[in-house]
């Protein structure tokens, strides 16, 4: 029997309005690139071919946080996996969303950013998880789960002020992935990797 209890933020009702708020987000990001790309264009050839050209990498780099959040969803559910890895998987899949639901209400957020973003998020989680596994010593798991707790919380992205969404993993014994959820994941990546 599995007994994996993935962190639940919000209840289930709150899960099924989520889902619905990351099918409407997707579709909205994707039309606000599409309508973005469109304005660009003066009509002249070259400068609709370049503006299609831009539609066409934005919706490429969504599409493709949204395939690497689907995946982590997948891992996550598959009952196959062991705990460990599912509840890594379910930590990087509500960071992705996070983001994703972030860079939506963000204005000047690009599709770049989150790019950046969540290839970031998804290094600074892998490379957690590779030096915890390791660790010899109770001692050095504990120094590196701080700096990198700390260098999640020290790098806050959008400045939430929903502390109890953004730090629902920070202190729950039962995940690894004892992170903010509210990270700049470049800045928190390059100051676990400099020291």
């Amino acid at each position: 029997m599995d007994n994996f209890a993935p962190l639940n933020i919000k209840d289930k009702l709150e899960q099924q309005k989520s889902d619905m708020k990351r099918t409407v987000m997707i579709l909205a990001l994707g039309l606000l690139m599409a309508g973005g790309a469109t304005a660009q264009t003066t009509g002249k050839t070259a400068q609709k071919t370049t503006g299609n050209k831009q539609e066409v990498k934005k919706n490429a780099i969504i599409e493709e946080v949204a395939n690497i959040e689907r995946k982590e969803l997948a891992i996550k559910n598959d009952t196959s996996k062991d705990l460990e890895t599912r509840k890594v998987a379910s930590f990087k899949a509500d960071a992705i969303y996070y983001l994703m639901m972030k860079a939506g209400e963000t204005d000047g957020f690009t599709d770049i950013e989150l790019g950046s973003q969540t290839n970031a998020m998804i290094d600074f989680v892998n490379l957690f998880v590779s030096k915890y596994a390791s660790a010899k010593k109770k001692s050095e798991r504990e120094v590196l789960m701080a700096r990198f707790k700390n260098a999640s919380i020290e790098n806050s992205l959008f400045g939430d002020p929903d502390k109890e969404t953004v730090m629902a993993y920070v202190d729950n014994s039962k995940y690894i992935t004892q992170f903010s959820i509210d990270t700049d994941w470049v800045k928190a990546l390059e100051a676990v990797k400099s020291k």
